[in-house]
């Protein structure tokens, strides 16, 4: 039986086929010498020789920033003004399979006691392609966390490279609908995969010791913590690239007379999120930070909404100034 294919050299037809339609390619580019996830008008634009992008394709559905009312006061009165949510049809493509198993946790966070319908809009109209890897480095550990490059968790369309093709599967309804859609770009044809590589699984990491330690609250004392956590400088670079990473804040911009009211990204990272207005900070120290941010990974965030918390992409890994590596951290509580 013939694969569904698309051609690499039919990659700009895609791109044109997507955007006559109204939508945003977002892609892997290079910028600044980086691969980062931006919008991308021509196939030339997309890097192909990556392993992962540096940014996580997270802030095309929760962005950096963006506003959820305005206001403007009145002698006695405050004017709030809700705003429509900027939810234009998007294609995600080139995303790794690591990342796009962060979605489930995603969704169920941002529809739990609340449905947000700045997230919910953007993911009804995004399809995320994801490209099975060919390659990997020493930060890149998906096994160890129950995950591969062969995982379609999250994508709605799944490609493997095969040398001028990739090997098209449609994943879900979203992703039969956009491969019906754009027919005209694909094709079908007998094609070789490119073998995938598989990052060695970390023998000596135990998730279920790890959720098992982490549920005993005695933990929270243990001197490892300082002990493991000593170099980190809070400065949150590790939770704004992480794609299960979803803290915020909102807060109010403006003058005396009219403002916005702005959803934000902020960190667990940082001495000031658990600030009380008394003074009274119940996290006070940098190794009480990072072990909340190593607990919501491992217990709260799986224990709470069924997702996972790490998906082992190890962008963390590889943006932290001081090499603080979480899986000596799993290593450790898997003893």
């Amino acid at each position: 039986m013939a694969d569904k294919i698309l051609k690499k050299a039919d990659l700009g037809k895609l791109i044109e086929s997507v955007t006559k339609k109204g939508g945003r390619f977002v892609a892997p580019t290079t910028d600044s010498r980086q691969i980062v996830f931006k919008k991308v008008k021509s196939a030339e634009e997309i890097a192909t020789d990556y392993i992962l992008a540096r940014n996580s394709f997270k802030e095309f559905l929760f962005p950096q920033t963006e506003v959820v009312a305005e206001f403007t006061m009145g002698k006695d009165t405050v004017d709030m003004r809700g705003v429509e949510v900027h939810a234009p049809q998007t294609v995600i493509f080139g995303a790794r399979p690591c990342e796009a198993a962060s979605l489930k946790g995603m969704h169920a966070l941002f529809t739990w006691d609340f449905v947000d319908e700045f997230y919910t809009k953007r993911e009804d109209n995004t399809v995320v392609v994801t490209v099975g890897c060919t390659k990997a480095d020493d930060a890149c550990f998906c096994t160890t966390v129950n995950l591969s490059p062969a995982s379609t968790e999250g994508a709605d369309v799944y490609l493997r490279e095969a040398g001028d093709s990739y090997i098209v599967e449609a994943i879900t309804e979203k992703g039969k609908k956009f491969v019906e859609t754009h027919a005209a770009v694909f094709g079908s044809g007998s094609v070789k995969a490119d073998p995938l590589i598989m990052p060695e699984k970390i023998a000596n990491i135990d998730l279920a010791k790890i959720s098992e330690r982490l549920k005993d609250k005695t933990h929270y004392d243990d001197k490892v913590w300082p002990k493991l956590t000593r170099k980190c400088i809070g400065c949150g670079a590790c939770t704004f690239v992480c794609p299960t990473c979803r803290c915020f804040d909102i807060v109010d911009e403006g003058t005396a007379f009219e403002g916005e009211r702005r959803k934000n990204w902020d960190s667990c990272q940082y001495d000031t999120f658990t600030l009380h207005a008394s003074g009274h900070n119940p996290r006070e120290h940098q190794h009480q930070r990072w072990r909340n941010r190593f607990m919501c990974k491992f217990n709260f965030f799986p224990e709470k909404f069924s997702g996972k918390g790490c998906v082992g992409c190890g962008r963390c890994v590889r943006v932290c100034p001081v090499r603080l590596d979480i899986t000596e951290v799993m290593e450790e509580f898997s003893k």
